[in-house]
């Protein structure tokens, strides 16, 4: 199996260039398991609340942030509505997180491409966190290509650098760590809402 993963200074390097994070929902945002509702058969899904954290650190430190996914279930939308409704982003702190629902393949690169223009950003500016085949187009134009652990071989092929968690437990942190720690950023020094 071929690797694009970066050595560590070259991806120390490229993580403290980045201004903006896109991340997919299901198999990063969450775990990708769905469980249902013994009584009323709802839908539930599966996150971390570690994950919530690093995103809130990114944001803490002047990333912005968008949720990119194929779905249109519901969850990631209340999600972002909750994190922006936290009182940084209503206070004009924080940039709001963006969100594109119901969005595939070369969508999602038109919608990302569309996003990062209007704060005068580009794709070697952004990183992208994606797991499976409709975050490929995305991955190979981020500046800094990033999977969760359980990513699919053909995405962590194509990673510059593979999460040690899974997706919707822990991943997203740990890109958050990586990079504020190539920017030089000391995590206890963030406000965190």
């Amino acid at each position: 199996m071929a690797s694009n993963t970066l050595p560590r200074d070259q991806l120390l390097s490229v993580a403290a260039k980045v201004q903006a994070v896109v991340l997919d929902g299901d198999g990063v945002i969450f775990t990708g398991r769905v469980l249902t509702h013994p009584r009323d058969g709802e839908f539930l899904k599966e996150r971390s609340h570690i994950d919530g954290q690093g995103i809130s650190l990114l944001r803490a430190a002047g990333m912005r942030i968008a949720f990119v996914t194929g779905e249109n279930s519901g969850f990631v939308e209340r999600l972002a509505e909750k994190l922006n409704g936290l009182p940084s982003v209503r206070a004009g702190h924080w940039p709001p997180v963006f969100l594109a629902a119901n969005e595939q393949g070369r969508g999602k690169v038109e919608v990302v491409r569309g996003w990062l223009q209007s704060f005068e950003a580009d794709f070697p500016v952004c990183a992208v966190m994606g797991d499976d085949l409709s975050d490929l187009a995305l991955l190979e134009l981020a500046g800094l290509a990033a999977a969760p652990a359980q990513a699919e071989a053909v995405i962590k092929e194509r990673a510059h650098w593979i999460a040690p968690r899974r997706g919707g437990d822990g991943a997203i942190r740990d890109l958050a760590d990586l990079i504020l720690a190539a920017r030089g950023v000391d995590v206890r020094t963030l406000p965190l809402r």
